[in-house]
């Protein structure tokens, strides 16, 4: 079998996630959090070093990683956090539907727009293309890192600078661009978005 559709989801998952997997469902049955006997001080315990190990990947600290349902979900909260009345986003024209339908949904309520930056195969042309769109209400850009269509590239670390300099914050969908393209907090995005099934 031939499977080219890692964009979605990995296939064949590598043994070690299965041997993981495995082993919390047999491990890892208590709530964490939510009691105190061992079970569920165990499984806390696991998932607070899951998010130790999160936080180092990506140069942030435990307690700004949150696990979610999926990135999908991740990219909602994102979105609609950062949206006030009248607030502006920009995003590009290769976007994920986890990224556009929020954005576009947002649009229609509370006097709030975005606008969409094409994309070329220039890096400097679609860095420009971006910051053009950069108004006074502009309250994030947010963009996928790689497509999951045509695997293209963002200047992630470019955009960020542009973020830094017009004050705005910087939420990267990294469903597919994390653990294959590095990219950390230090880096200059304020919000990574991802999944646990594609490239990490």
């Amino acid at each position: 079998m031939v499977y080219l559709d890692n964009a979605a989801t990995t296939y064949p998952k590598p043994i070690p996630v299965i041997a993981s997997m495995s082993r919390a469902m047999v491990n890892y049955g208590g709530n964490p959090g939510r009691a105190g006997h061992k079970l569920s001080m165990e499984t806390a315990q696991a998932v607070f070093n899951s998010r130790l190990k999160c936080a180092e990947f990506f140069g942030a600290e435990p307690e700004n990683v949150i696990f979610t349902l999926n990135c999908t979900h991740a990219l909602n909260l994102a979105i609609k956090g950062i949206i006030n009345p009248g607030a502006h986003l920009v995003t590009s024209d290769i976007e994920h539907n986890a990224v556009i339908r929020p954005v576009h949904a947002a649009s229609k309520e509370n006097g709030n727009s975005y606008s969409v930056a094409r994309t070329t195969n220039n890096e400097d042309e679609t860095v420009r293309n971006f910051e053009k769109l950069i108004n006074s209400r502009t309250k994030a850009i947010v963009c996928t890192a790689a497509s999951n269509v045509t695997g293209k590239i963002l200047p992630i670390k470019r955009l960020a600078e542009i973020c830094k300099k017009h004050k705005i914050c910087f939420i990267i969908d990294a469903a597919q661009g994390a653990g294959v393209l590095p990219m950390k907090l230090e880096d200059g995005i304020n919000i990574i978005c991802t999944a646990g099934h594609k490239g990490l």
